[in-house]
């Protein structure tokens, strides 16, 4: 999978994108989030990026779940427990009680493989496509190299984010300094001054940038450009698009066909299959 043509990506992030707003099924959404592990899977990925993964996904869980259990407004909804009750003063008495609803959690729980799925396609394509690449898929797609070029320079500067902010947090510690601590305005302030080499390091890179940029005559007008490197596309890589395009269209054909069916505009007794597989499935 390491080798798949950067339009390969770029089309099946766009492909899986589709899929997981038309998809409603948690089971549907279920096999499109291990289709994406599957994918990361393939190429292996380093222990720091498995903890980094590990990290979003379980943190994007657990706050699209827990969200959607508090404010979630449709009905009916079962109450599971009460965070704040609605004789509470103020605070009871303007939101008429705050619950953990059972329906919203389970919302929560779809939304968040919708997102996980993403999540996960997204660090595969940025994991193993290099900034290069993805600027002369992206000119090739017919998106302006002004913005391809602010695509791919903010995703290299993301590493370097980390990085910076790594040395800080560790400088910090090493002066005595701990983030987790009662006294909240010192860890505002601590977290502040974090902050402030990190944002001052960035904007000193973002000028040296731009200074490079103006000094070899970069234009974002310019309409004829050259690459050292030309990128090949292989069987694989179109063999992998028709896969994933029949069957975003599948998808579509199968959800039109049960739109039609639903809202009482069209019925065919021999698409009676077609609508129970959209129905149950997707």
């Amino acid at each position: 999978m390491t080798k798949l043509h950067p339009h390969t990506k770029i089309l099946l992030l766009a492909i899986v994108s589709c899929l997981v707003i038309l998809l409603d099924s948690p089971i549907a959404l279920l096999v499109c989030f291990l289709v994406s592990l599957c994918f990361q899977a393939s190429i292996p990925p380093s222990w720091r990026q498995i903890r980094l993964l590990i990290l979003f996904v379980g943190l994007g869980t657990w706050g699209l779940i827990y969200s959607q259990g508090i404010f979630y407004n449709q009905f009916p909804r079962t109450v599971i427990f009460t965070l704040i009750h609605k004789d509470v003063p103020v605070i009871g008495e303007l939101t008429g009680g705050i619950h953990l609803y059972r329906e919203g959690l389970f919302h929560g729980a779809v939304q968040s493989l919708r997102f996980n799925t993403m999540l996960t396609i997204s660090c595969f394509i940025i994991w193993t496509t290099q900034p290069r690449d993805l600027l002369l898929a992206l000119v090739k797609l017919r998106v302006p190299y002004s913005l391809a070029f602010m695509v791919t320079t903010g995703l290299r500067y993301i590493p370097l984010i980390g990085s910076e902010a790594q040395t800080v947090i560790r400088s910090q510690r090493l002066r005595g300094f701990r983030y987790l601590r009662l006294n909240l305005f010192h860890t505002i302030s601590g977290i502040l001054n974090s902050l402030r080499p990190i944002l001052t390091n960035n904007i000193r890179r973002a000028t040296h940038l731009s200074e490079a940029v103006e000094s070899r005559a970069f234009s974002p007008d310019a309409t004829h450009r050259t690459s050292l490197r030309e990128l090949k596309t292989r069987q694989g890589d179109v063999i992998l698009i028709t896969l994933s395009l029949i069957c975003l269209l599948g998808v579509i054909g199968l959800k039109g066909v049960y739109f039609l069916y639903a809202n009482g505009l069209y019925y065919a007794s021999w698409l009676r299959g077609a609508y129970t597989f959209a129905r149950e499935v997707l």
